[in-house]
This record gives structure tokens, sequence and C-alpha cells, in this order.
């Protein structure tokens, strides 16, 4: 799919604006200039009849500098050519989601056997639906991210810390979506994992920003055309955009009618960050009252849930569930089939399009879906284990 959009339509238009940022970036020019990259996209892009809400008008680069050496390969790439060498990145990275199955399990605890259901059916359906589809047409980076974290874990798990570092820091190119893989890297493999993806975003950013405005300090001026710019992008905003899965959007829907008003909050980084501490503070609670160590595949859940809720992100990162899916599998281990299935059609929600669910008179499920998924995460059991095994409480 990947590659028939790569060479028989004029798709990738996401892709198409983090390759130029790159291509800007490496001339030591800003990247960071609207009315540049529209002119780029109009001329790739070109629409006779452009309105406020086109595309053309609602686009933008506000990736961090790090961005600008990873898309640096294809941007030295002719166009073409970089369309497929993303196309076979992309597939590199279905590789490594359909492996989310048996990845976040606890030391020692040995993957289940292949079977029908989580051997092939859900790795089938991480990859092939609406959603990833969707990732793949407009070149979006969530396929990619969820990727090299599955693949990172990977890593992690067999020993190799460096490498599955480097991996976990390309979702970094979103740092408000990434964000929550800080505390799970502390968590699953202490400070010294977290450190080492932490240094190695921190690394790239300031090399990044070396590149692009000649000195580490220009990341002080992407962070002040950041906390403007997004505004610029209507998409964006909690109040225009129906796909937006952050709890905003459900409050904002939710209050319809109420008081003849409706209560709208467009994220900053100072609310996002309050949401994550909130989030935080609720999962250490959970922690807390159920005396017990968590297992991995809930603190991946945990997280996942988090960076799709507490930030104002858009509809085609809700991919990003799919590392809550080994949380989904061990509570069938367990025996929970109830809470199991329910986790499982809230994630399956999720692959709904919005326009089948607005026919039916829903126009917020992505959100509510998060919400209900937050609840279950929080709600279940922190630590549940295959039937028969013994549960040993922390002293």
């Amino acid at each position: 799919v990947a590659l028939y959009q790569a060479v028989g339509a004029n798709t990738f238009p996401d892709f198409f604006i983090y390759r130029a940022g790159a291509v800007i970036g490496l001339r030591g020019e800003s990247p960071y200039d609207i009315p540049r990259i529209r002119a780029l996209v109009a001329d790739q892009y070109p629409d006779p009849d452009p309105t406020p809400d086109s595309f053309v008008n609602n686009c933008g680069y506000f990736l961090p500098p790090m961005a600008v050496l990873i898309y640096a390969p294809f941007a030295a790439l002719p166009w073409a050519a970089a369309k497929v060498a993303w196309a076979v990145l992309t597939a590199a990275a279905a590789l490594g989601i359909v492996r989310l199955p048996d990845l976040f399990r606890r030391p020692g605890e040995r993957p289940a056997g292949p079977g029908l259901v989580w051997g092939q059916l859900v790795p089938f359906l991480l990859v092939v639906n609406f959603l990833a589809l969707a990732v793949v047409q407009v070149g979006q980076t969530t396929l990619l991210a969820v990727g090299c974290v599955a693949f990172g874990q990977w890593c992690f798990e067999r020993g190799r810390p460096l490498l599955g570092a480097v991996l976990w820091a390309v979702p970094f190119m979103k740092p408000h979506l990434a964000l929550p893989l800080l505390p799970l890297a502390w968590y699953l493999g202490g400070w010294k994992r977290a450190g080492g993806v932490l240094g190695v975003v921190a690394g790239l950013n300031l090399v990044g920003a070396s590149v692009v405005g000649g000195s580490p300090l220009f990341l002080h001026d992407y962070l002040e055309f950041l906390s403007a710019g997004h505004k610029a992008v209507a998409f964006n905003l909690a109040e225009r955009n129906y796909e937006i899965t952050s709890w905003n959007r459900l409050l904002f829907v939710a209050t319809e009618g109420f008081a003849g008003t409706r209560f709208l909050v467009e994220q900053t980084a100072g609310t996002t960050l309050a949401g994550y501490l909130i989030w935080f503070g609720l999962v250490v609670g959970r922690c807390a009252a159920a005396g017990v160590r968590p297992s991995p595949a809930w603190a991946a859940a945990a997280a996942a849930v988090g960076a799709v809720w507490c930030p104002q992100v858009l509809g085609y990162e809700a991919l990003f569930l799919a590392v809550a899916v080994p949380w989904v599998r061990e509570l069938f281990d367990a025996g929970l089939r109830v809470r199991g299935w329910a986790a499982a059609f809230t994630l399956g929600a999720q692959l709904v399009p919005y326009q089948l669910a607005a026919a039916v008179g829903v126009d917020f499920h992505r959100p509510l879906g998060v919400a209900v998924l937050a609840v279950l995460v929080l709600a279940g059991p922190v630590a549940p284990r295959p039937r028969g095994s013994v549960l040993t409480r922390r002293p």
C-alpha cells in the first residue's frame, strides 16, 4: 500500500512538508517559515479554488530541530525516490508493530506460542486498518514512531540498550506525544535507560539546532515559534477539528448547550504538562493502592493512553494506542475476558472512520474512546498474571 501511494498517486503531503523542512534546514536556513512552506505545498499539491480551510492554507513545519537530521537521508534524494524510500521505511516499521503482542512481558516470561488470534489475526489488524492506512496515505510519523517503540523494546529486552535508546528517541520528533516514554523507560529499565533516551533526544536537538540556526541556542527560537505557530493551523484547534483525541475536545463537545456556551480549552505547553502531571499522579496513585509492582504491559498501556489523552493530538496519533495491546493480551491470559473484550472493543472503536461514526450521530468517538480506555486502565488490575500463577505482593 505504501509503495502504491509512493509511485501511483500524488499523496504523502505531510511527508512532503517534513522533507521540505529538512531540505531547508540542511541549507542552514530556518524551516519555521509558514508562508515559505505553504508556497512549496501549493506547487506540489495545487488547489484551483483554495478556501481558508484548505490544506494549502493550513499547514506548516513544526517538528523540532532533531527532525531535520532524521529526514536528512530523504532530503538527499529526489522527491520520487524519497517517496519510495519512505514507503520502504514504513513497511519496516510495520514489521516492528506486528511484534507488539509478544513485547513488554515480565522478565523470564516466555512469549506465547503462535496461534490464530495473537500470532496472526491481531498482528494483521495492527497494521491493516483504517488508521494505519490513513497514516500511510498522508505520510505521517505515527507508524514509524510506534514501530521504533516496538523495535526499541525488543532491543532493550535483548540487552542492546544503546540501539534501544536511539530507536525510542525517534518518536520525540513529536515530543508532546512521546513524553510518556521517559517515565516508562525509567520504570522498565531504571534511570540509565531513561537517561540514555533523553541524552539521545537532547543531542539530536542540539546538533539539529546548530545545523538549522548556527547555534544550539536556536532551540529557544524554535520554542518561541512553536508557542504561537501551531494556532495558525485550523486543524490543530480543538474547536475546529473533530478528530482530536484529547480531553479538551471531549470537554468541548460534552458541554454543548451547557449554560448557553461550550467550555473551550486550546492547549498550550503549560496545560499539556499539567495534564501529564495529573495523569501520572493518577497512575502512581493506582500503583500505590494496588500494593504490587505493575506489569510492564500495564505500564506501557498507561503510557500509551497518556500520550493520546493529555496532549492535543490528531486522530491518526491514536495508532499509538497499539502499545496497549500487550496489556490486552495480558488480560486474556489472566482469564479476565470481560475486561479484555472491553479494552479490545474500545481500541477497535478508534479504527472507525469519523464519517461512519458521524452517520450514526456520534462525532466524538475518538476522545470518548480514549477516556473509556483510561478508566479501564486505572480501574483494572495493574499486575494481571496467567491463570494458575502466584501473585507476590511487595513487602
